[in-house]
């Protein structure tokens, strides 16, 4: 008869559960705090250690597996856009890196796993299970990537003390460029934009004149975020001469790349149909 620790079994599945929700969020594409990722992760732990209880045996049932790992979802990624494909890519994900882990645990000789929450392993293959596991499905996503013209790409964005994080798709056909200073244009939803603005400037941005850049800018003039937006004629498919609201970040970060000399221009429509990212990198910027 084998002994299972609590310690180790609560260590373990904090390790994994950590891993596979940073991966989700990685390969998702999404931004969200360690803790986050964190507090997801200790939920999943508990309810492995509660469920080794015979008063708690209940919590083996694959609906309840099921539950938990939509509770460590939620937790994580409850308030972010697309959390359907968010949950759908954690599952796989797990059923993946527990699938390699078993294989690796049963070739090793580590024996049968004792339960669907303990295998026999050591650290060091949950390490190695995970990265085989995370480059499998970054290579999978970023081949998806290219199809659509691009690569997803880590946007990091500063104005006024504010910065905010997002996914941003590098536009093979975007080359929008400011007229007057001849900057490249990254292009981001006004939705994810709204933590860079004032608390006076928000309902402007999502009241009546959202769609109406001209009349938008004459509203902020009002607020404190006066003075720093300006406008940016654009055209494209259906849109003969129009107008983005757009400004000059104090910082700009791309991929872990600072990046000088670039404008923001808000889109008041969203960049993205099922939400993967909400920005449009000009090729410019990367060049």
């Amino acid at each position: 008869m084998r002994i299972i620790y609590i310690d180790a079994l609560f260590f373990l599945n904090l390790t994994a559960n950590y891993l596979l929700l940073l991966a989700a969020a990685r390969v998702g594409a999404v931004f969200v705090s360690r803790w986050r990722i964190a507090l997801g992760a200790l939920f999943g732990a508990i309810y492995a250690v509660l469920a080794f209880f015979p008063q708690f045996s209940f919590l083996l049932a694959a609906p309840m597996r099921i539950v938990s790992g939509l509770g460590m979802v939620l937790l994580v990624f409850g308030s972010k856009r697309g959390l359907l494909r968010l949950s759908l890519l954690f599952f796989a994900i797990s059923v993946g890196f527990g699938g390699l882990i078993f294989a690796i645990a049963l070739f090793s000789g580590s024996g049968l796993p004792h339960g669907p929450l303990f295998l026999p392993i050591n650290l060091k293959i949950l390490l190695i299970s995970f990265a085989l596991c995370y480059f499998a499905f970054s290579l999978v996503f970023s081949r998806l990537g290219r199809d659509t013209g691009g690569r997803i790409l880590q946007i990091e964005l500063t104005r006024r003390g504010r910065t905010i994080r997002c996914a941003g798709l590098s536009d093979t056909g975007h080359s929008l460029t400011d007229p007057l200073s001849g900057a490249a244009v990254l292009v981001v939803e006004t939705e994810t934009a709204l933590p860079l603005f004032s608390s006076d400037a928000v309902p402007i941005f999502t009241g009546p004149l959202a769609r109406s850049p001209v009349e938008l800018l004459e509203a902020l003039s009002h607020t404190p975020d006066s003075g720093s937006l300006y406008l940016i004629p654009y055209t494209a498919v259906g849109v003969e001469s129009g107008f983005l609201l757009a400004f000059r970040p104090d910082f700009l970060r791309i991929d872990q790349k600072e990046k000088h000399g670039v404008s923001v221009a808000l889109s008041p429509t969203r960049v993205s149909d099922g939400g993967r990212y909400t920005a449009l990198v000009n090729g410019g910027i990367l060049s």
